[in-house]
């Protein structure tokens, strides 16, 4: 396995890549470390701006073969750009358990 493909590829996918990863392992670690902490609110933010920027940099991707269309998986970098600002907006009000 070769880190080439990633890192001949253009920025917005690499920039989208990056995000990602980096989503997905502070978001394993914002399931198990206590909730409510102020370290929990703190990459909790980090986390938000992670998933925005994929979401975002995900309608920078389109495929050749589709005609530079966008795909299914576009619909939802969508919902992510609605759901994580409500999700946020509901921790903001104290509704834990609806964000």
């Amino acid at each position: 396995m070769s880190l080439s493909p990633l890192l001949n590829a253009s920025p917005v996918i690499q920039a989208h890549a990056f995000a990602a990863l980096a989503a997905l392992g502070l978001g394993i670690v914002q399931f198990v470390a206590p909730k409510g902490t102020l370290p929990h609110r703190k990459l909790g933010w980090a986390w938000v701006v992670l998933m925005m920027l994929v979401a975002v940099s995900s309608f920078g991707i389109t495929s050749p073969a589709r005609d530079h269309h966008y795909s299914w998986i576009h619909g939802l970098s969508a919902f992510v750009l609605i759901a994580v600002p409500l999700a946020v907006l509901e921790a903001r009000r104290g509704r834990i358990g609806n964000h």
